[in-house]
C-alpha cells in the first residue's frame, strides 16, 4: 500500500468510526486538508495529513469529552499503519 493509499484508508476508517459512534456529528470538508466534525456550534477540526484533532476552546464540555474519545480511537487506527 502506498503512503497516499494508507492515508486514505486511515481517513476512511476514522469517518466510519465517527458515523458509527458519534451520529450527532456531521462531517464537512473545507477542501484544504482539514475536515470539520460539527454538532451545532461545536466544531472539531481533523487534520487529514497529520491525523490530529483540534477542538475550539468555546465548544461545550460534551464536545471536549467527545474529542478526547475520538482522539483515542483515531490514534488506535493510525497505530495500525506505518506512516
Amino acid at each position: 500500500m502506498t503512503k497516499q493509499e494508507t492515508h486514505k484508508e486511515i481517513r476512511r476508517r476514522f469517518y466510519e468510526v465517527i458515523n458509527e459512534k458519534f451520529p450527532q456529528y456531521e462531517i464537512d470538508s473545507d477542501g484544504f486538508g482539514r475536515v470539520q466534525i460539527v454538532n451545532g456550534r461545536n466544531i472539531i477540526e481533523y487534520h487529514m495529513s497529520r491525523h490530529t484533532l483540534c477542538g475550539y476552546s468555546d465548544n461545550a464540555q460534551q464536545c471536549h469529552d467527545d474529542e478526547l474519545e475520538m482522539e483515542v480511537l483515531l490514534n488506535e487506527i493510525v497505530g495500525q499503519y506505518e506512516i
